[in-house]
Formats: structure tokens, sequence, C-alpha cells
């Protein structure tokens, strides 16, 4: 900032103030006298210590002075090109204004006196230091070696891996320590370990902090579960997908850096932990040892000890001099030495200490440090924070500029390298050498960012390599560094700070009112505003957007990143000074034309606003403009011709070939723009008429291209998309739903297949032309071209000698193309994805090229290759594709003949939608990983030397009645089976062979089988002997399964004789419906889920007691024939949790429940001619939860002891017209939700008992009286009619009225004690024309209107008229559809 202040004011003085104004002109010139010793006072006091109370406050009024001077310099002083774009009828401010503004600064400079106050710093010259000659670093981001834990890590592993056992035990491993001491990096090094690979179904790492929010911490765990973010926001939802996401599953958690002691709120996150198998993990790191014996108890916690002292000199030195000890530097070994024992054992102290002296070979240095008066500082903090303040004092001051404005940044918040670059450019903190040549900002960034790195100031973060974080130490250091100009809204106390505030950053809300930032009235110098932390949609009031916001417009950075708008006001033409705009991931629709005013502007991201349809014309005025992301916006069909002005730009995610009419972008633009870096796509390359256009663009002269996309747009081109979408999904769908999704997709593509062939002969010959002027630079890494409609690729497109670098190349739909490029020249290639090449008959020697082999390749994908029969390998060659590890073949349905036979790397193959015979046997020695579906049974006999082969996924396929005896001989490591959709599959393997006898699953842990109609029997020697013991020849043959899943299987009759093997963890069986049995088993550790097998129920099958580890119990269609079930059907099954019993229309009574005591679940839907539930139901069941019966047409009465389950805490009646009293005992007191809906002919429900309701469901009238008693009631929903004049708690925060049908209006007394009301919804009432003004409460955050026809958006757009009634609540949706 300082330097830029020089050359402002030089500039100001003698361009801008002439003959007129010479009062300013004089203040101006002294100003530029005391400009240099501002600058050097700064200066001095970055680089130095500074201990004295009256000097640092002194500094900051001088600090805050020195931005004032910026900010009006910057208003003013414009390079003569930019004078010359603002408009002519554009005012500067007046010369009365800026008078004012000067002698405000001017008076403040006569306050403080800079030689007095250069003069009492007392500082010690330290330059040398910072310019002293260092050993280069020996390695860029690199993941620190993890010293002395070893011990440590087999202790918790042993823990980790034990078998056994319920779920409760040893189910929590706390590992307490004090900060610093390595308890994350501990975790992250168990977390990784190879031994855990395939130990677990599902992990998840989730970092809690001090804010213990259980909605926020299970939504993040079922994110990683489900790899896909959660939409629904309210927490029962999210346990109840949570449960079922981990139900019978055994997992691995850690939750990282948990403070909360309460018991009652880790006992709400972890319920649905315990639907888990046995075997589940938790790993909790904490430094309070009260959190892990609250989790654990005494006996469970791990303390995590100092390290060993051999431990401590290799870890510091490693950092200090980049090795493991003295021997090189013995004149430095002493007092390196005494370093060590000052950081008192402490792993991230010794970090940050080697990092203070990186390279640092001069004695005095070392001793410099050794003697420094911080180690007597009184902020000792467990001795620690002196080597971490050192670690701060002793970096350059323009590293501790940009280290400090990490203050922003809370605790445990996870940032990108670009991210926080782009940031201090933003903020004017990178800085070019004074000597050598001009570097780009962003290089300058880089290398800042790694210091900072490799001092230990930033580590990557555990869950995201891609990602970094700071150590909760480090970051109180930022903030102890950073004073008050750097702000947190969380983090802050008190407005005196606020208002010193220069940069805001905030954890963003759901919904954002504007009370929230009152104090952005107090903050008009404010440059930053971000938030933070942000991965769900935030809504923020038109109050924030249109009346906040624009004031400040003194903003250089300003992120609105996930905030549902879509527009920006005209007003935002105010910010004349901003620099960053993060407008990503919102709906925002087209960026104003105003946006030529930001002459300053240098990163502009709209990644992910998929409404967003236009950019400015004028955006060829923004020359600063480094970074413009468009990445994910599928609605941005053109761009303005202005792009290929902004020469300095680096980032430019995508570039649209406008047609030859209007004033769109041509191909030849960017040969302006050969700064750009990183990815580039351009789209509608059809769009390019002219030849001259792609020479013009040199491509070849952007050294900086590290990714580049070609695509030229059919018809089809959407379709290409969607199916790129489906096949990229494949790894997250289960294998049926791949299938169908797969199917379906292509159905749709091939119904417009040919569509690109529409184009005519001259147009697929200029794309050849085209093509062929587009030769990138050799640094590109990934090429992939899209829908080219040429015959041949150019001779470039294969070319070892330009494409030296080249480790990606996509070749999609270019269905004209009937000839492959000789790829195998490629050196480094080590992925190839070839799709929809639909002129493709035959790939052989030409794909290889002479004496080509593919030496890098890794991945290869084949896709949609309609009309490819031939795959044929060059003659005499064998050592094609030495390094190829992934395999895929999908929907290439001509495919005849023979696959390479020597894949001696394979890991994985995946061969779907192949119905040719592929014939010729391949040999996988290597090959882990497996999936065959809808392909000929002929495929399997092809495969041998299986031996590697663990997981195997086969359906559907034709013929399959049986797997081959040559296939499953070498299957030994086989650790999973999927069989699904198989319907001639009639058994495993064929009874009384070799293969059936033998010790072949030996390692098999995962049996599935589904949707095979014809399977009759499973594997004899599945089973043990009833007594336990087995014959020698089956006595291992089970004995690792832990995981059997059966569903849909109808013909299966009965298990083999004998009992599961006692390694069985969990075993589902649904939709069975010719199982005459059920298996038996023995131990206590088997979670069993039986769903609609009727011999479990059924007087017919030969099963009347239900096995003693049944924990879920479900029938889904007891058709006309279910009348009741075996008395004694539950006596053993005293573990049993859930039971839910669906259309049984003759069910007269359910299950006796005397032996259930541990039911939590019970649901009854569908039973016409039910009447009750028993009535002992409190003493059976004195743990239930949840209690909902729906759709039982004769249900008339509820136990008369309802009142004395004191555990049920949720309870639902739905459509249950019979019914009608609560028994006199009334409901359960402890009752947090009641839904009673469409009961008619119930009419009295004592409220006053609910003491403890917080949500309740309503659709009578009858019902509603006295519900402004319950004062804990947060959630009402009223379905039908409702008395207008009812009268509410004041504690609701959530009120939904539905199904009004014949409401056309709401009275405003409704309203009238809701002043703590954050969400209405109104929906379904096709009569309502208004809405009364008491409704826009200033506490509403969220106005949501469905299926009211006469309520329509434009009533709440500008000018309609609730506008203005709704200026201040975030969220307003209407669908009057």
């Amino acid at each position: 900032m300082h330097n830029l202040l020089s050359e402002q004011l030089n500039e100001f003085i003698s361009d801008q103030l002439r003959d007129s104004m010479e009062e300013v002109r004089a203040q101006m010139e002294s100003w530029k006298t005391q400009l240099p010793k501002i600058i050097a006072v700064l200066q001095d006091a970055e680089e130095n210590p500074v201990a004295n109370r009256f000097v640092k406050l002194s500094l900051d009024d001088l600090r805050d002075l020195a931005y004032d001077m910026e900010d009006i310099l910057e208003e003013f002083v414009i390079d003569p090109k930019r004078f010359e774009l603002i408009a002519e009828s554009e005012a500067r401010p007046s010369q009365t204004d800026l008078s004012d503004r000067l002698q405000k600064i001017e008076n403040g400079m006569r306050s403080l006196d800079l030689t007095n106050l250069a003069l009492t710093l007392k500082l010690e010259d330290w330059s040398h230091r910072v310019a002293a000659k260092r050993l280069p670093p020996e390695s860029s981001l690199l993941v620190d070696k993890v010293w002395g834990r070893d011990r440590d890590k087999d202790a918790i592993l042993r823990r980790l891996l034990e078998g056994g056992g319920s779920l409760e035990q040893d189910f929590v491993i706390p590992i307490v320590g004090m900060g610093g001491l390595g308890k994350t990096t501990l975790a992250r090094l168990i977390y990784n370990d190879k031994k855990l690979k395939g130990r677990f179904d599902l992990k998840a790492w989730v970092c809690v902090s001090d804010e213990f929010d259980v909605t926020q911490i299970t939504r993040t765990i079922l994110e990683h579960v489900t790899g896909e973010e959660p939409r629904n926001s309210d927490f029962g939802v999210l346990q109840e997908k949570l449960k079922g996401k981990l139900f019978g599953r055994k997992f691995f958690l850690v939750l990282d850096d948990v403070w909360n002691k309460e018991y009652g709120q880790w006992d709400v996150l972890k319920r649905p932990f315990m639907s888990g198998a046995p075997g589940s993990k938790i790993i909790v790191t904490t430094r309070n040892k009260d959190v892990g014996t609250m989790m654990r108890g005494d006996d469970g916690v791990y303390k995590l000890e100092l390290l060993q002292d051999d431990t401590c000199l290799p870890l510091f030195t490693q950092h200090a001099l980049g090795k493991e000890n003295f021997d090189a530097h013995l004149h430095l070994q002493d007092v390196g030495k005494k370093l060590v024992e000052r950081c008192k054992r402490l792993p991230l102290a010794l970090k940050t200490l080697g990092g203070v002296l990186r390279g640092e070979l001069r004695r005095d240095e070392w001793e410099n440090v050794l003697n420094s008066d911080i180690w007597s500082s009184s902020e000792d903090r467990g001795g620690i924070f002196p080597a971490l303040r050192l670690s701060y004092n002793h970096l350059p001051s323009h590293l501790k500029r940009c280290f400090a404005y990490c203050a922003l940044f809370p605790q445990d918040y996870e940032f990108k390298e670009k991210e926080l670059v782009l940031l201090w450019m933003a903020e004017g903190l990178l800085q070019q050498q004074s000597r050598g040549k001009k570097q780009i900002e962003e290089e300058i960034g880089h290398q800042y960012f790694e210091e900072l790195f490799l001092r230990s100031l930033f580590q990557q973060s555990s869950k995201d390599e891609s990602r970094f974080v700071m150590h909760d130490l480090i970051n109180d250091l930022a903030v102890d560094v950073a004073g008050k100009i750097y702000c947190n809204l969380e983090r802050s106390t008190g407005d005196e700070k606020l208002e010193k505030a220069r940069h805001l950053s905030f954890t963003p809300h759901q919904y954002e009112l504007s009370e929230r930032f009152t104090v952005l009235d107090k903050l008009k110098h404010l440059r930053t505003f971000l938030p933070l932390k942000a991965h769900n949609s935030f809504y923020l009031s038109k109050r924030i957007l249109h009346d906040f916001l624009p004031t400040l417009n003194r903003l250089r950075v300003l992120s609105l990143r996930r905030y549902w708008i879509s527009e920006l006001p005209e007003s935002f033409q105010n910010l004349k000074h901003i620099r960053y705009i993060d407008l990503s991931c919102t709906n925002i629709k087209c960026i104003p034309e105003s946006v030529d005013s930001f002459l300053f502007l240098q990163t502009l991201l709209l990644c992910g606003c998929r409404a967003l349809s236009q950019l400015p014309m004028t955006i060829g005025n923004l020359v600063d403009l480094h970074h413009l992301d468009t990445t994910d916006t599928p609605s941005l069909k053109e761009m303005p011709s202005g792009i290929g002005n902004l020469k300095n730009l680096i980032t430019l995610s995508k570039f649209i070939v406008g047609k030859a009419s209007g004033m769109m972008t041509r191909l030849s633009d960017l040969k302006n723009l050969s700064q750009l870096r990183g990815r580039l796509s351009i789209l509608d390359l059809q769009n390019v008429l002219d030849v001259q256009d792609a020479r013009e663009a040199n491509l070849d002269k952007i050294h900086g291209l590290e990714e580049l996309d070609l695509e030229w747009t059919s018809s089809d081109s959407d379709l290409e998309r969607n199916l790129e979408q489906t096949t990229s999904d494949n790894d997250r769908d289960s294998d049926s739903d791949l299938e169908r999704n797969l199917e379906r997709t292509i159905s749709e593509n091939d119904r417009d297949s040919d569509s690109v062939l529409e184009r005519t002969t001259s147009d697929n010959d200029q794309d050849e032309l085209v093509l062929n002027c587009l030769k990138p630079h050799s640094n590109l890494k990934s090429l992939k071209i899209s829908c080219y409609g040429g015959e041949n690729f150019p001779p470039w497109v294969c070319d070892p000698s330009l494409f030296f670098n080249l480790s990606s190349m996509e070749l999609r739909r270019c269905k004209r193309c009937t000839l492959l490029p000789s790829l195998g020249l490629l050196p480094v290639l080590k992925k190839l994805i070839i799709e929809g090449m639909d002129s493709i008959k035959a790939i052989g020697s030409e794909f290889y090229g002479q004496h080509g082999s593919f030496p890098s390749l890794a991945e290869l994908v084949f896709r949609n290759m309609q009309k490819w029969k031939e795959w044929t390998s060059p003659a005499g060659s064998a050592g094609e594709f030495p390094c190829l590890h992934r395999l895929v073949i999908e929907n290439c349905p001509k495919l005849l003949g023979e696959l390479p036979s020597n894949l001696s790397s394979l890991k994985e193959l995946v061969v779907r939608s192949c119905n040719g015979k592929l014939l010729k046997s391949m040999s996988l020695p290597s090959l882990k990983e497996l999936s065959i579906s809808n392909c000929n049974e002929v495929l399997f006999k092809s495969m041998v030397d299986l031996t590697s082969l663990t997981n195997l996924r086969i359906g559907p396929i034709s013929e399959l009645t049986c797997l081959p005896e040559s296939f499953t001989q070498s299957c030994t490591a086989l650790e999973t089976l999927y069989i699904f959709n198989c319907n001639d599959l009639t058994c495993l393997w064929e009874e009384g062979t070799e293969i059936e006898q033998s010790l072949l699953p030996f390692n098999l842990k995962h049996l599935s089988l589904e949707y095979c109609r014809a399977l009759e029997s499973l594997p004899n020697a599945m089973m043990m002997r009833m007594d336990g013991s087995s014959s020698s020849n089956t006595s291992m043959l089970m004995s690792r399964l832990e995981r059997l899943e059966i569903s849909n299987c109808d013909s299966l009759k009965s298990f083999p004789r004998g009992k599961l093997p006692t390694s069985l963890k969990y075993l589902r069986i649904d939709d069975c419906e010719g199982l005459e049995s059920l298996p038996d088993a023995d131990g206590d550790n088997l979670h069993l889920v039986i769903k609609n097998v009727p011999c479990s129920f059924s007087s017919h099958g030969s099963c009347h007691q239900l096995p003693a580890f049944l924990k879920e119990f479900r029938v889904t269609d007891g058709g006309e024939w279910l009348e009741s079930f075996p008395e004694r059907m539950l006596q053993n099954c005293t573990r049993l949790q859930s039971i839910s019993i669906k259309y049984c229309k003759i069910l007269k009574s359910l299950p006796n429940l005397d032996y259930v005591s541990n039911l939590v679940e019970l649901y009854i839907g569908h039973c016409k001619v039910l009447e009750s539930i028993p009535e002992e139901l409190w003493s059976c069941t004195p743990n239930l939860k949840q209690l909902a019966i729906e759709r039982c047409e004769n249900f008339k009465t509820l136990p008369n002891t309802m009142y004395q389950l004191k555990s049920l805490q949720k309870l639902s009646m739905f459509d249950c017209p019979s019914i009608e009293f609560i028994p006199d005992g009334g409901l359960p007191p402890n009752l947090i939700e009641l839904s009673l809906f469409v009961c008619k002919n119930l009419n009295c429900v004592p409220m006053y008992q609910l003491t403890s309701i917080q949500r309740l469901s309503l659709s009578s009238e009858a019902l509603m009286m006295g519900l402004q008693n319950l004062t804990s009631l947060r959630s009402l929903t009223i379905l039908q009619k409702f008395p207008l004049d009812i009268v509410l708690p004041s504690s609701l925060t959530f009120l939904c009225i539905q199904a009004q049908g014949n409401l056309e209006s709401i009275p405003g007394g409704l309203f009238q004690n809701l002043s703590s009301l954050q969400i209405l919804e109104i929906a379904t009432c096709p009569k309502l024309r208004s809405l009364p003004k008491e409704a826009f409460l200033p506490s509403l955050q969220g106005l949501q209107i469905y299926c009211c026809p006469h309520l329509k958006q434009q009533h709440f757009e500008a000018g309609g008229d609730y506008w203005t009634l709704t200026w201040s609540i975030p969220h307003v949706s209407v669908d009057w559809a």
C-alpha cells in the first residue's frame, strides 16, 4: 500500500490539480513531504515488535490516515486512458467536499508527531535478516513427515481394528491433549492408513471446532456419506437420512477439535450412529479431558503425551535446515539444542520455530532468537505461544501483512491457495520486487503462500489436499497481530472494535436479516465484505442488498457467493474501488452494463451461476480484469466482443464464438489474451466462418494454458452433457440404478444420434481447417475435443514432439471420424476417453502408431461406440498398455472378437451393454475390481488368472445360470460379490463340483444377491453345522463373511442346513416371497433386517419365532391373507428396535410386543381392519420414541396407558377417521412432536398436558383451542380449516397454513403475538386473494407461497403490492402454479 501511495500522490499533484484548487494543491505538496515519513514509520513498525501501548495506538491512527489518503487518491488518480472512459456528465465530488476530507486528514497529521513517534519506537535494524541468504526450499507444498507418533498410531489402530463386541464397546476413541500436540495430525495419519482400507464401509472427517452445531455436524457427515449436499435443513429429516445411510454399515468417523461438554448434545448427535454395524468407530480429538470422559469414560480416553526427546531434534532441524541433524552445520548445534528445549517437546512449536530459521546459517541470528525477550512473555499459553510469536516477528513485512489478513478466517476454515492469493491481490498486499523483471501478481502471491506454508503457518487439510487450514493456535496468532482493522463478525466484541474495522468477514446465516448488519452504518470505510464457510444456499434481504451494501463505496472485496440473488441493483455502480466480486452460485441472470464503472476490477467470479445468460457489452472497458470465471453457466450462450480487449486476463474459463452478425466474440479475439492460464473452453466453433480467425487466435502463443476444451455445438450437445453427467454419477449409484439411468440416457441420446450429421459436407471440411489452426502450446496437459465434424484429426493431435506434457485427452461425439489418431505415441498420456465416435468400425495399428504402445496410459474409456466391431493390436506387439490400471467399455453393442490379451497392470475393468462375444482369453493377474452388466455370459469364460480380484459386480447378464468354474477358480482374494438382475441364475456355482466344495470364498466379506428371480439355492458350504463345528473342507469357507443381503429372490425357498457363520454382522432379507424358513445363528453381533418375508410371520411357514438377533422387522404387503401373527413370533427378539407394518388389509391385531423392550420405532399404515394396539404397550416398550398410525380406517382407540410412555417423543396419526377421543390419562408427557391430520371425528385433545411439545400439526378446528398456552411450541402446521379468532403462542418460529379451500383472507390478528416468527408458509389456498400487512413481521426470514393462484410473483416484485413489505425478508418464494 505504501509504495502505491507515493506513486499516486506524485501523479495526483502533477496531473490532476492544476490552476484550480490551489488551496488543495498546497496541502498535497505538504503531504508529499510527509508521506515518505509515514511510509518509513509504518514499515519499521511492521518489521519489528512494538510493546509500548501508546505507540501502538499512535500507529493505529497513522495507519487509518494512510488508508484514508489512499481512498481519496484512488477516487481521483486515474491514468489518462481510464479517465477518458468516464462519462463527461459524471461529476466528481465538489471542491468543498474534497477540501473537507483533506482537512480531516491534515488535522490527523498534525496530531501525530512523526519524528517523536519514530524515535520512541527504538527499533533494531533487522533488515539484514530479511535480505540474508537462505537455503532454497527443497520441495513445494508437501505433507510433512509425522515424527514420533508411530507408537500412538499403532495403539489406536489396534483399538480401531478390534473385532467383535457390541456397537457400544470401544465405539468412541477420544484423543486428548493440549493445543499444538499433534492430535489432528495423528488422527489424519490414522484416517489415511492403508491398514484401514476395506475395513469400513464408510469414512467421514468432520471438523467441529468450538461451535458444537448438531445440525451442521449431521449435515456434514451426511454429505460425506452420500457424496451430495443435503437439500433439507430440518434436523429431524437429516438425522433420519443419516440413520438410513449408516444402518447396518460399518463406519469410521473422525470428529476433530471438539469442545462441547454437554452430554445432551452428544446424545442427540450420536443417535443415528447407533444404527451402524458393530465394529463402527469414532475418533474424537479434543483438548479437554472432560469431553473425552463424557463420551467414553476415563478408561477409554487416549491421552496424547509430549514428544520424546530423541524425536524433537530431528523434527526441528528438518524444518530449519532440511536435514534430520546438525552434521553439516555443527556450529549451530549447541544453540539449536537450547532452542529445542525452549519448545517444551511441542510439535507445533518445533515446526514453527524451525520455520523461523529455515535456511538461516548464521549463528548470531540463531542466538538472537534464543535470547529474544518473547520467551519471558506473560502470554505463554502453555509454552507454545512465544515460539509462534517469534515465527511472526521474523516474517518479512510483506508476509506479515498477508498473514494478518488471515485473521478474517474463522478457526478450521479451509481455503484454497488461489482464493487467498486473489484476496491478497485485491487488497494491494502483493508487492513487486524493486529490481528485476516485473512479475505477474498471481506469481508473487504463490511465492508468498508457499513461504507461509513452509514456515508451518499453513498446513494441508486433512479432508481435501487441494485446501489448506491454519492450526487454531496459529489462527489465534493472526487475530492477535491483526489488530482492529481485520474483524470476524462472530468473534468481534463491542462496536468499538467494529468501528475501526476495514475488513469484515462472517459466517453466513441461512436467512440474513438487516439487523445483523446495522453495524455497516458505522463502517463506511469498509474495504472487505466476505462471507465464509458458504456451502449451502443463503438468502439476503433486499434491504441489505439495495440499502446497505451500495453505501460501502470504498469496498475492494465483495462476495455474495451462494446468496440467492437474481440481480444487482444499479446503485452498485458507486463501488468505484472494487477489485474483487464473487457472485458464484447465485441466481444472477445478467451483469448490469454499469459494471464498466469498476475500472479497478481484477476478479469477477460467476462460477455456478446457472441462470446467467448475459455479460455486459461494456465488459471490454475493464482493462484491469485478471480473472473471469464462468464455469458451469449453461444459460450463457454468447459473449460480447469486448472480451478481446482484456489483455490482462489470466483466467477465462469459457470463450463462446459468436455468429458472424452482431457484436459478439470472434475466435480471433483470443490473439490478445496471451496471459491466459489454467483451463479454457472454446465453444460454438461451428460459428467460425473464416479460417483466418482460427489462425489469428494464436493458441500456440498462450504458454500458460494447461487444459483446453474445443467444442462444436450440435443439436444434441445437451444430450451429450447429460450422458457425461450420468456416467460421472456411476460411482455414486447402485448398479441397478446405474443401469437404468444409463439405458434411459442412451435411448434418449439415440433418438437424436444423427442430428450432428445434418451439417453439410462443406461445414465438416471447414471444421478440419479450423481445428488444424488451433494447435495449442506444448505446455498443455489436458485436451478435449467434442462434436468435431471432420473425418480426420490434424497431425498435431498425436504429435509426441508437441505433447510431451499432455496427460489427459477426451474425444467425444466426433461422429464423422473414421480413424482414431495415433495416440499411442504420446509419451505421458495417462487418461484417454473416447465416446460417441459413431463412424469408427475398427481400431487397429493406426491407434497405436508406429512403435507406439501407450507407455504411460493408466485409464482408458470407450463409450457409446455404436458401430465399433473390432479391436486389434499391432502385429508382433506384446507390450501395449504396460501401465493401464482402469479400462471401461460401455455401450459398444457390436464389439466382437478380442480385447488386448496382456493387461498385466489392469486393476479395474468395467464392461457394460456390450452384447457381442469377446472370446479371446485375457490374463488379468492384477485386477481388483470387475463390473459386468448387460453382456453375454461368454465374457466370463475369456477371463483367467483373477488371483487379485477383490470386488465383483455382475448383472444383468443373459443366460447366466451359475458362475463358470473356469472363471471362479482363481478368485481366491474375492471380498465383495454383488449379483443383480440375473433372471436365469439358479445357483452361484454348481453343487457337487470342486468349486462348490473348495475354499474359494475364504476372504469373502460382502455377498449381495438382488432381483435374481430364479435363484433356488445358496452354497451348502456357506453354513456351519448346528453344533457349531464344520467339516475340514468347509471350515474356513465363509469364516470372514460380514454382510449378507438377499432381495427379491422369489424362488429361494430355504437357506442350507446349519447356522450362519459367526463372523456375520449384518443380514438383510427383502421380498423373498418363496422363502419358507429363516436361518439360525449364534452370537450377539448379528444385525438382522427382515422386510416382507412371509415365512417370518405366517403360520404356513415353518418358522414361528424370529431370530434373537433381529433388529428391524418390516411387512410391506400382507395383502388379504395376513390376519394375525403367531403368538410367540417375537419372543426371542429382545434386540428388536423397529417394526413397520403396511398394507395388511385384513390384519386384526399386532404381534405380541411383550418381549421387545428395546423397541424404538413402531409404524402401522394402511391396515383397514385394525382397531387398536395392545393396552400393555407402555409396559412392553419403555424405550419407544416414535409411534405412527396412518390410513387405518377402523382404528378407534389408543391405549388408556398412553400417558405412561415416558420415552415417546413423536406421535403421528393420519387419516384415521374412526378415532374419536384421546384416553382419559392423556398423552405422553415428553412428546416433542405431534401430528393429528385428517382424523375428522377426533374433537378433543388435552393440549394443556403438552408442556414439552415443539412441533404440532393439526387439521381440526376443535383441536386448536388453548394453543396460546403451549410455550415450548416452535412449529405449527394447520391443515384444512382453522378458527379465525385463534390465538397462537409467541414462541412460534414456523407457521404453515395449508389446504384451506375456502379461505379468502387471513385475519391480521393471527400474527399479533408472533414476534419470533421466522418462516411463514402458505400453500394450496385457491381462493386466497390477499395477505394482511401484519403478516410481514420484522422477525420474518422466509415467506413461501405455493399453489395460491391469486397471489402471483409480480405482486412481490418492484412496483407490486407487497414489494416494500418484503423489503426486509431475505427469502420470498412464490410459485402460484
